[in-house]
């Protein structure tokens, strides 16, 4: 048996909009976006790109995944669907980011870490994952478009928790696994995730979930991505894809025409649609609650709308990388625990 230093643990965090991933101490993210195999453009002026071209072959089939997804595909869509494991992009985008985290050909990975939000978090959609994740992949990665090389990636185990359960670890939690805040740990937490498509909210008292005081709808950023889009279209007199709208956004403009005044207003009103769900649901559990924690990446883009909404609680924001930094934190603290014999 592996030492459990030896053992390799990673978080993978698929969400609707990025797909973020935790691999030896490294953070990052892609885009969930894929598209069919496009050579990356030539860059004739010597220009900072800043977006990564990533094309994959898998099972013989190339396709382009992230940035470069959205860039060239002109009619790229925004996938909602409530099972997403079961489309092709899915396992695309798992296989993506199994070799980005490969740091050689081969990588056996003893423990993978993912999620799923509240509502989908069950039986038959983890058999379903489980099912898809563990095993072994085959992927060969390219970032220009000519040379692909291979990664052959081991998933032997995978460990799913509610979303953002993850988030809560990355605070409590050290890089060994170690509990570092006992006193967070004991507490009466709420979790707010703004991820793309959901709304997640976690309460958890003494680490235990309150299942009456925790939800998930769809309150996720798109909604106000997809209110912007319309807002444009009616000025433009012209459709946009939706998977074209968070690049936009985070342009802050289009053909010209500032969208901050639009931004704003969106973003308030959605700001103003979260808080009056969590006093909705919090309405007699306030006096409860130690600290309110909003994550995931809308907690970011809302935080000047969230901020001083709700009095009398200690309030905090974590980025986007909080849950799938805690997912690992959690991992390699099971997998200390597993090589000790302990439950």
């Amino acid at each position: 048996m592996k030492k459990a230093e030896n053992l390799v643990v990673k978080g993978y965090d698929d969400g609707y909009g990025d797909s973020k991933y935790s691999s030896n101490g490294v953070t990052e993210h892609i885009p969930s976006f894929v598209t069919s195999f496009k050579p990356k453009p030539k860059e004739d002026f010597g220009k900072d790109n800043k977006l990564k071209y990533i094309a994959v072959e898998v099972d013989e089939e190339r396709y382009v995944v992230g940035d470069y997804a959205v860039k060239l595909d002109p009619s790229i869509r925004w996938n909602a669907a409530d099972h997403k494991h079961n489309t092709n992009n899915s396992n695309i985008l798992l296989k993506t980011v199994l070799g980005l985290m490969c740091t050689g050909n081969r990588e056996v990975v003893n423990l993978l870490m993912m999620n799923l939000p509240l509502k989908f978090d069950t039986p038959e959609r983890r058999f379903d994952l489980i099912q898809q994740v563990v095993g072994t992949h085959e992927v060969k990665l390219s970032t220009d478009g000519t040379h692909f090389f291979e990664k052959v990636i081991n998933v032997e185990d995978v460990n799913i928790k509610k979303q953002p359960f993850g988030s809560l670890c990355d605070i409590i939690l050290d890089d060994t696994g170690d509990i570092t805040d006992m006193s967070m740990a004991k507490g009466f937490n709420v979790l707010v995730d703004i991820g793309s498509r959901t709304l997640n909210i976690l309460t958890v008292d003494a680490l235990e979930e309150q299942e009456e005081l925790s939800l998930q709808n769809n309150l996720g950023m798109f909604k106000s991505y997809l209110q912007i889009g319309r807002t444009l279209e009616e000025k433009l007199g012209s459709a946009i894809p939706s998977g074209k709208l968070p690049s936009i956004i985070h342009t802050g403009s289009i053909k010209g025409m500032d969208i901050s005044p639009i931004l704003d207003r969106t973003y308030r009103a959605h700001a103003d649609d979260i808080i009056s769900t969590l006093h909705t649901l919090l309405l007699d559990s306030w006096s409860f609650v130690n600290t309110l924690i909003f994550t995931g990446g809308g907690s970011t883009l809302l935080r000047p709308y969230l901020e001083g909404q709700v009095q009398g609680v200690n309030t905090r924001f974590l980025d986007r990388y909080a849950n799938v930094n805690g997912l690992r934190k959690y991992g390699i603290r099971q997998s200390k625990k597993a090589a000790r014999g302990v439950r």
